[in-house]
């Protein structure tokens, strides 16, 4: 590849100079290396591309659209590693992530502020998804990194552990549990919920514990994000199921209580998902060894 480049730059100095040996002189080749050259790219086109006369050279009509190719290659390679070279030395780029809304209310936005601290002409392009809508947008090439719910199908990425979180029941401080310190599946199923829309991961938990139990699931009302349910089941529309890190803030100044869920589920994790470490670009290499501790 660079021996191929090295020709092609030489062709775009010849034409430059009218002559075979001003070529030469510029990239600093001898004169039988540089004729070797020409011949070689002018044998693999299958055309000629110079007409040589005793004042040098001058391009023929198919040199000249080879120039015109020539010079565009050679100009976005060489912005191309321009870019490349800031990437490298860490300078600046920009990482895509997908996350779901747990992580996103909960850790990730002390580990990307962070990271971008340390990185300050890093840009990072966050969007929040469903932990599917996470693995799909890596699967798929437009998100870099995507972080979302363990036991989510994602066999087509690398996998990384990232974080855990606890499901807890969100009730009014009224409620005739709010006191409690631990409550059942069970229990929690036999009372009005506000829950996320269908596409979540928590609302596909739910669905599930409801199936095994054999009850229905007595949805009251369905939103769309946690600040969203915190404030429905602070009016005693319902209770909620939700990770306890992303809710503390609400908890702190909302009239709200958090029971402790007794569920195998309620203790989940997180995963990062990448389409291939390798592959990724400099920048989204920096900030998956960052939030994963690498």
């Amino acid at each position: 590849m660079q021996e191929d480049l090295k020709s092609l730059r030489l062709f775009v100095a010849v034409a430059d100079a009218g002559s075979l040996s001003g070529g030469a002189q510029r990239l600093s080749l001898a004169l039988g290396a540089a004729s070797r050259r020409i011949a070689e790219v002018e044998r693999c086109a299958g055309v000629a591309l110079f007409k040589r006369h005793a004042r040098g050279v001058s391009a023929t009509a198919a040199g000249d659209a080879f120039l015109l190719d020539a010079r565009t290659v050679l100009s976005a390679l060489d912005r191309l590693d321009a870019e490349l070279g800031e990437f490298r030395r860490g300078i600046k780029g920009q990482v895509t992530v997908a996350a779901n809304a747990s992580t996103i209310a909960g850790r990730l936005p002390a580990d990307l502020g962070a990271f971008l601290t340390l990185h300050p002409d890093l840009r990072i392009d966050l969007e929040e998804r469903s932990s599917t809508g996470a693995v799909s947008a890596v699967a798929q090439g437009v998100c870099d990194i995507g972080i979302f719910e363990a036991g989510t199908p994602a066999h087509e990425l690398e996998r990384f552990d990232y974080c855990a979180d606890r499901l807890v029941v969100l009730v009014a401080r009224g409620h005739a549990v709010a006191r409690r310190r631990r409550i059942s599946v069970t229990e929690v199923l036999a009372y009005d919920m506000v829950a996320l829309h269908e596409g979540t991961s928590l609302f596909r938990t739910l669905s599930a514990a409801a199936l095994a139990a054999g009850v229905p699931l007595r949805l009251r009302m369905r939103v769309r994000r946690f600040d969203a349910m915190c404030r429905m089941v602070e009016q005693g529309i319902g209770v909620g199921v939700l990770p306890e890190a992303a809710i503390a803030p609400q908890l702190a100044a909302m009239r709200l209580r958090a029971v402790a869920l007794d569920a195998p589920w309620a203790e989940r994790r997180h995963l990062i998902g990448v389409r291939s470490m390798n592959a990724l670009p400099v920048a989204a290499q920096s900030l998956l060894r960052h939030l994963t501790g690498a």
